[in-house]
């Protein structure tokens, strides 16, 4: 009831905040600023930074910040449909345009319709046609304040009616003006154009793999649509009605080269040469953060690429999407681990890579070990290089404490060759999933017992219908399934890429698309590379856990997990 409240408030929410844009009934509005109006939309504060009173449900009083317009027409401004319950697009340019039973209104509908599953109450409630004239100021000011439609409709109860002064009502309808105004560049009359990031330095034969699996995706997705395009006049179960939606994708491989700093600047030179609608997948060596920050700051959509090291920072709202916090992740999950055991540590003691693989797992788990066991002695040592990571190894063998917890960052090969020849007496060591592949080939038979290995993925004994028939496809296509997790997430970047866009039609906002993508995130698509992928609104990290695994030659794929998934 509640969130049906909410999302009905939600919608009145937008149509109120357009109707305040025109006259409250007292004569024409003053100019509007759209930065104090998209504060509104966003936040539900008026311009003197207060939330106004709200009624809902006719006779609820509230405040506006507990009825954000962005919480039910969400950032595109195109609603959503969620609960039963419809919330319509408030754009600017629908708002300001008659409302007609036409082809266009009929087709956005449909998508909505075959979204999910829907009670007959939201049916018949999509199905009506309530054609009305375009909104002017004075008929969208009486709708935010009375809840009263262009054409002297009753707007639903659950719409909030807003206590907007004609300050506040003229800078919310100056924001929804421009809200979605321009289609995102990148999308041609018939070519939609997306990229992909790869790093310096990063292993080719990685890079292929990833690639190998995008260029067949874009292959089998353009006969598919090329073949619908050469049939404009006829096509099975209406498809036809959305030839206007249709485009082939070019995909543009952009490698970066050099040092981190610079990537940035190359990344806006590429952009600028051939702009992109959406960068999908990619892979770097270390930190992710430059390709984050250029997406956010260009506001194009960074789709589930392939790296342990994303920016978490301000992430909530951000233009890229994750399959996980990654290494900050794995030490947060560690640490919770530890604080879940029979006989918590007294002492522990890490040691981590000075590289950000080493650096930012390490300072998530002593964060994290704080508030889990804070009665724990925690210590930390650093190393610069694989000689140093085994040194400080050699060092903590005889004595340190109960956990010796390991981040080598790219020296896993030099953490695990350590362990075996210093054999350290605590009585837990853990080592992050990058080192998992390491551990399965070198770990000496005595320390498997003791070594624990954190895992923010699925489990091999994990079932998911979908990973067999990804295989089949694969293999049919003749690509070789060479790098099976970095190739199934690929794929699956790939997977929510077509859907969202189906849902799209002809709106080409990138708002919308990330919209559709947190929603679809959880749809059956799910390859198997993690338990369980979803998102919310708003979220940007799909799977928020791990397992804590050992190694064990007898067990499927030669682990075992020994812990329920962990979730900080």
């Amino acid at each position: 009831m509640k969130q049906a409240i909410r999302n009905a408030a939600a919608t009145v929410a937008a149509v109120l905040v357009l109707a305040a844009a025109t006259a409250a009934g007292a004569g024409e509005l003053p100019d509007g600023d759209a930065t104090d109006g998209k504060t509104f939309y966003w936040r539900g504060l008026a311009a003197d930074g207060e939330p106004v009173p709200t009624i809902v449900q006719g006779d609820v009083e509230s405040t506006s910040d507990n009825f954000t317009c962005v919480g039910c027409h969400r950032p595109s401004g195109f609603g959503s449909s969620e609960g039963g319950t419809y919330v319509p697009p408030i754009t600017g340019e629908i708002l300001f345009s008659d409302r007609l039973l036409d082809r266009e209104r009929r087709n956005r509908r449909f998508r909505e319709l075959f979204k999910q599953e829907h009670g007959a109450s939201f049916d018949a409630r999509i199905r009506m046609p309530n054609m009305r004239p375009a909104y002017n100021e004075e008929t969208l000011a009486r709708a935010i304040r009375e809840g009263v439609d262009a054409a002297g409709r009753k707007l639903g109860g659950a719409m909030p009616r807003y206590k907007l002064s004609d300050r506040d009502v003229a800078n919310l309808v100056a924001y929804l003006k421009d809200l979605s105004a321009e289609k995102a560049p990148g999308v041609g009359e018939d070519t939609m154009h997306l990229a992909t990031v790869i790093g310096p330095n990063v292993d080719e034969a990685r890079a292929q793999a990833m690639l190998t699996v995008m260029r067949e995706f874009v292959d089998w997705y353009n006969k598919d649509i090329q073949h619908k395009m050469d049939l404009p006049g006829f096509s099975t179960y209406y498809r036809s009605e959305f030839a206007d939606a249709f485009r082939v994708w070019d995909l543009h491989v952009w490698r970066l080269e050099g040092d981190r700093s610079s990537w940035r600047e190359q990344l806006e030179a590429k952009y600028a040469e051939q702009p992109v609608f959406a960068v999908v997948s990619g892979l770097v060596d270390g930190p992710w953060v430059p390709v984050d920050s250029f997406c956010d700051a260009n506001k194009i959509p960074c789709v589930f690429p392939n790296t342990v090291l994303p920016d978490t920072d301000n992430a909530n709202y951000g233009y890229s999407v994750h399959f996980s916090r990654g290494l900050e992740l794995e030490g947060e999950a560690l640490a919770t681990y530890l604080g879940r055991e029979d006989t918590l540590p007294g002492r522990v003691h890490q040691i981590h890579a000075a590289s950000a693989e080493g650096r930012v797992p390490a300072e998530a788990f002593a964060e994290r070990l704080g508030q889990a066991v804070p009665e724990a002695e925690l210590t930390t040592a650093q190393a610069d290089t694989a000689a140093a990571i085994k040194e400080r190894i050699a060092e903590a063998a005889e004595d340190a404490g109960e956990v010796l917890a390991i981040w080598p960052g790219d020296h896993a090969r030099a953490a695990v060759e350590a362990l075996n020849v210093h054999a350290p007496s605590a009585g837990t060591i853990a080592l992050p999933s990058t080192a998992l592949e390491v551990a399965k080939a070198h770990l000496a038979e005595p320390l498997r017992a003791k070594v624990r290995l954190t895992h923010p993925y699925e489990k091999p004994t994990g079932y998911h219908p979908r990973t067999y028939r990804l295989r089949a496809r694969l293999n049919s296509r003749g690509v070789d399934i060479t790098h099976e997790r970095l190739q199934l997430q690929t794929y699956y970047a790939m997977t929510q890429m077509e859907f969202s866009v189906g849902h799209l039609v002809t709106d080409f906002y990138r708002d919308y698309l990330m919209e559709y993508i947190e929603s679809e995130a959880e749809a059956e698509l799910n390859p198997g590379t993690h338990p369980e992928l979803s998102l919310g609104a708003g979220v940007r990290f799909a799977s928020s856990g791990a397992y804590i695994v050992r190694v064990d030659p007898d067990a499927k794929d030669g682990y075992r997990a020994v812990s329920d998934w962990v979730t900080p």
